[in-house]
């Protein structure tokens, strides 16, 4: 091919330069984006777990005022028998303060007589 010219293709320093100052660019820009994604999913993560953190140490203690609401009223129902025996106990012992004066007195109008 006696005749054929080949074309060479020539690009100038500058271009090449400018070319590799933007992929350059680019590069640092991917990079900046993965490190700000990565500190966003650590500051997530930690969020993360430190609600689980609050909502286990609040279950914790939602279980114990439920057991010392359970306690209180198991307590308020015993209390409220033993009022109930108490007040029986006092009427037996009226009774029997009673039955104590009588006898004590009849025992005084025996001895006097």
């Amino acid at each position: 091919m006696p005749g054929t010219a080949t074309a060479a293709v020539t690009v100038a320093p500058e271009t090449l330069t400018i070319t590799w100052l933007v992929a350059g660019g680019i590069i640092a820009e991917l990079l900046i984006l993965i490190v700000f994604l990565v500190r966003v999913a650590w500051w997530l993560s930690q969020r993360f777990t430190l609600i689980d953190a609050t909502l286990a140490a609040n279950a914790k203690e939602i279980t114990a005022i439920k057991m010392d609401v359970s306690n209180d009223i198991a307590g308020r129902k015993v209390v409220a028998e033993a009022r109930t025996d108490i007040a029986q106990i006092k009427a037996t012992l009226g009774e029997f303060r009673e039955r104590i004066d009588r006898i004590e007195a009849n025992e005084d109008g025996r001895k006097h007589a």
